[in-house]
């Protein structure tokens, strides 16, 4: 059975006997797999053997060992771990199902399925046999739904602090699961509290940046800039938060040069009422020209990320942020 990575839990009360996860959310991945662990671990697996697909990778080894019976626990787990889906495991896979031990269980990782290797022979059979586990980033309103879960896990039930911790981490996955863990263990899990958890002064959350800068507080743009790039961040992310705002600002120059309602557009981001003002109070500070110049200099700065210019990435993420903070000749 082919199920998403969120879906996942659910269906763990019926372990399997193999389970293939596989995506490029790297956090949905790997919790997919604690998850499997776990189950596993709670069924009486007592031994866990880990494989890597890499030089030196033998296939006869690995299907002795599935085939063995273990010495040390009445019931074991091999995980097989390969950065790629075409390496070896099209061919080799659908051998190694027949030959797993009794109350044994494979687990294999690996990266992105595209849509025909989801129809292949070889993901069929660990379909049939088990679970195909897929692990996609989530936007939009999946990724609200994901957060509004996890808070009602942690016994948190507030729309608003859904909204806005989907907003700010979208692109990362992991930091809104840290948010949701943080506010778990808050007195009082408001807004105020991820406030305080997002400019914490210890980790400089890359939309701190964002934030600083659409309010136009230039100061604290640079302060927190610089943090982050002293403190060696990816500046991929930093870079995607700054684009989307842009982009964002320069749909809404657009709707009002149309003389459209920005009301509406609002609807179609998600953009709660208290960002609104936030995004309102750019606009009137940046001219459409200045606007276009960001959107070009956002451009510069995906092509210093991507290694298609010498450009220095964190010298141009400065000068978008500080741009955006209303500074003339941040950018350029």
């Amino acid at each position: 059975m082919l199920l998403k990575a969120e879906d996942l839990a659910a269906r763990l009360r019926d372990l399997r006997r193999v389970y293939l996860v596989c995506g490029d959310e790297p956090f949905l991945v790997e919790e997919a797999v604690t998850r499997i662990v776990e189950a596993a671990i709670t069924a009486g697996v007592g031994e866990r053997q880990r494989f890597f697909l890499e030089s030196g990778f033998s296939w006869a080894q690995f299907r002795e060992a599935l085939a063995s019976p273990s010495l040390f626990a009445a019931r074991s787990l091999y995980e097989l771990r390969a950065r790629e889906a075409r390496e070896g495991l099209g061919r080799e896979l659908p051998v190694c199902l027949p030959l797993i031990a009794p109350d044994a269980i494979l687990l294999v990782v690996t990266g992105a399925l595209d849509r025909a290797a989801q129809k292949a022979a070889w993901v069929e059979a660990v379909a049939r046999e088990g679970h195909v586990v897929m692990a996609t980033p989530l936007t939009g309103e999946p990724l609200l739904a994901w957060v509004r879960e996890r808070l009602a896990d942690a016994g948190i039930v507030d729309e608003e602090l859904a909204r806005r911790i989907s907003y700010f981490t979208e692109g990362n996955m992991g930091a809104a699961a840290d948010a949701v863990a943080r506010l778990r263990s808050e007195p009082h899990p408001g807004v105020e509290a991820l406030a305080a958890i997002m400019g914490d002064e210890a980790r400089f959350d890359v939309f701190a940046v964002t934030d600083a800068a659409l309010k136009g507080d230039l100061a604290a743009t640079h302060r927190y800039a610089n943090r982050l790039r002293m403190e060696a961040r990816d500046p991929i992310l930093v870079s995607w938060a700054l684009a989307r705002e842009v982009r964002l600002l320069g749909r809404m120059a657009s709707r009002q040069a149309r003389k459209a309602p920005l009301a509406e557009l609002f609807r179609s981001e998600r953009v709660w009422a208290a960002r609104q003002a936030l995004l309102l109070a750019a606009l009137r500070r940046l001219s459409a020209s200045r606007l276009r110049d960001l959107l070009q200099a956002c451009t510069e700065l995906d092509r210093a990320n991507k290694g298609r210019s010498d450009g220095d990435a964190w010298v141009l993420i400065e000068r978008v942020a500080l741009g955006l903070a209303g500074m003339q000749g941040g950018v350029g």
